[in-house]
């Protein structure tokens, strides 16, 4: 009984010390109602403010992956609405067709070196490629899947 108190009193201490850690994430929570509905939510957990800043984009822009010289290129399917981190990067979004894009940051991810001829896109606008090329979300899987 008392090893059990001890342990539970552990518990709560680790618990409450985790909760007031300086948080460098971002966290995202999705609900899926009896009826299809999906509802998704997100943090962001981050030091500073992240100057978001809320932009209608229309169709027919021309876009490139500002990841050096062989970067992707892209022209703008779909409009979109967005929201933006610093406004260099599309943060969470909706195009014109319904699909929502959200991009979570954490700061123990590694992200591999660019290879041979395969042109580049900063991660910091895969939400918007994502926004501007596809429709649904089986289009973009399937798409990205080739890459």
């Amino acid at each position: 009984m008392i090893r059990m108190k001890w342990t539970g009193r552990a518990m709560l201490a680790v618990a409450l010390a985790a909760a007031v850690a300086p948080a460098l994430a971002c966290t995202r929570a999705v609900y899926l109602g009896d009826n299809g509905d999906v509802i998704t939510a997100r943090s962001m957990d981050w030091k500073v403010d992240v100057a978001t800043n809320l932009y209608v984009l229309p169709r027919g822009i021309a876009r490139t992956g500002q990841a050096g010289p062989k970067s992707l290129a892209w022209t703008a399917r779909y409009g979109s609405v967005v929201a933006t981190g610093y406004d260099v990067s599309t943060t969470d979004g909706m195009n014109e067709k319904g699909l929502v894009a959200n991009l979570l940051w954490l700061v123990e991810s590694e992200y591999p070196q660019q290879r041979g001829n395969k042109p580049g896109l900063a991660i910091s606008l895969w939400a918007q490629y994502v926004l501007d090329n596809f429709a649904t979300v089986d289009e973009a899987v399937a798409a990205l899947k080739r890459e």
